[in-house]
């Protein structure tokens, strides 16, 4: 049962390089220091499940992306720090919760969590190699349909 979560990512990461919010955008966790002056996106799967099997047999599926936004702490002045991440967050957030479209197979974003985990953001601190970031996560739970079809 061959789950399209690479679709998934791929959907993600091209909407954040079009949006202008961030400046660079990884797939996966950076090993070094983000090299961006300005805002990084970073785009890894948390969870992924099935919520609900059709009577053909297609999926709906959960596919649960973390979209954690990096900005080196060491910016002056402090507060650009917060205001820069809390823009970013909102444009964000504005898109995916409107009536936007991902593409692909990506319905909507479960920004209640009825298939079990709500949109939430976080706020915190995270060290990459030695170098200090100011981090916004964002737990972005996707409906996807029909990636994977169950035999019957």
């Amino acid at each position: 049962m061959p789950f399209l979560v690479k679709d998934t990512l791929v959907q993600m990461q091209t909407y954040l390089a079009r949006s202008g919010y961030v400046d660079e955008v990884l797939v996966g966790e950076p090993k070094s220091p983000p090299s961006s002056q300005g805002l990084t996106a970073a785009l890894f799967l948390s969870n992924v499940g099935i919520g609900q099997i059709t009577a053909g047999g297609q999926t709906v599926e959960s596919h649960v992306v973390m979209l954690r936004i990096y900005r080196n702490m060491l910016k002056e002045p402090t507060e650009q720090i917060e205001y820069e991440l809390a823009e970013a967050v909102s444009n964000i957030s504005d898109d995916l919760l409107g009536d936007f479209d991902l593409g692909a197979r990506i319905r909507h974003i479960d920004a209640g969590g009825i298939y079990g985990t709500p949109f939430t953001v976080r706020w915190g601190y995270v060290e990459v190699s030695g170098t200090m970031f100011r981090i916004a996560d964002l737990t972005v739970p996707l409906v996807v349909d029909g990636s994977a079809t169950l035999v019957q």
